[in-house]
């Protein structure tokens, strides 16, 4: 099984960006890693799990950090959820 390498993006930022932004290049670089994996996992480009490894976060830590910024995690629409819902009671009833 072959493993998994890694690719390296990098760009330029000015100093009077990072100067605005008050932190430095490594900081930004993180930064922009979580911001990035936030997007793709809003815009459904990537797994909880994989928008998680992106962000150089476990998967928990991840879904603090969304549900802190205020974002579902979960998306259930009406319909899936009442189903699962009566699903859950169906098996209370069996106990």
């Amino acid at each position: 099984m072959n493993p998994i390498s890694n690719e390296t993006i990098t760009f330029e930022v000015s100093q009077d960006i990072l100067a605005a932004l008050k932190m430095g290049a490594t900081d930004l670089g993180q930064q922009l890693r979580v911001l990035a994996a936030i997007a793709f996992f809003q815009n459904k480009q990537l797994s909880l799990g994989k928008a998680a490894e992106l962000a150089g976060l476990n998967r928990l830590a991840f879904m603090d950090l969304l549900a802190q910024k205020g974002m579902v995690v979960f998306d259930y629409d009406e319909s899936a959820l009442q189903t699962d819902l009566a699903g859950l009671a169906e098996l209370a009833d069996h106990d």
